[in-house]
């Protein structure tokens, strides 16, 4: 009987885990972007690591996402003139490689940002745009690729 009631209790484990991960969108969880892609021709060319003394991370859960960044930039009397920041998203989506996240609010300076750059749309959000590649431990966003396949990808592996 305590064979039974075991196995019993194995297989509701396992069923509730496996229902969690097919649940779970493909870029539910925490991302840390470890460097930009360099591509020419629509093709990778190379791979530049972000430096020690920056940081970009991006949380996305079921509906909402985040992006937090900072990095050093000191002036000549060693005072840090960058203030980092963050925008947060109320909503995202991702269809057919491409993943759209709706800006709602931001710290000042990137706030001020997508305001002044991006087109506001009915429902008062800033639908910003990007082609994306995802895998379970790592994502890409292209970034500004122009017509012949030029451009850059922030690069980003899943921490969590």
């Amino acid at each position: 009987m305590k064979k039974i009631i075991t196995l019993i209790i194995v297989i509701c484990f396992a069923s509730c885990e496996q229902k969690k991960e097919e649940n779970r969108g493909p870029l539910e969880g925490v991302w840390e972007r470890t460097g930009t892609i360099v591509f020419k021709n629509n093709l990778s060319v190379d791979t530049i690591p972000m430096s020690n003394d920056r940081f970009q991370t991006k949380i996305f859960t079921k509906n909402h996402a985040i992006w937090l960044g900072n990095g050093k930039n000191l002036d000549s009397l060693g005072k840090d003139r960058n203030p980092g920041g963050g925008i947060y998203s109320k909503q995202y989506s991702v269809t057919d490689g491409v993943l759209t996240e709706f800006l709602t609010s931001g710290s000042d300076n990137l706030e001020n940002w997508f305001k002044s750059s991006l087109e506001k749309d009915e429902n008062g959000n800033y639908p910003i745009s990007f082609k994306v590649v995802i895998n379970e431990s790592y994502y890409y966003q292209m970034w500004e690729l122009d017509s012949l396949g030029n451009g850059n990808a922030e690069l980003y592996k899943r921490v969590e």
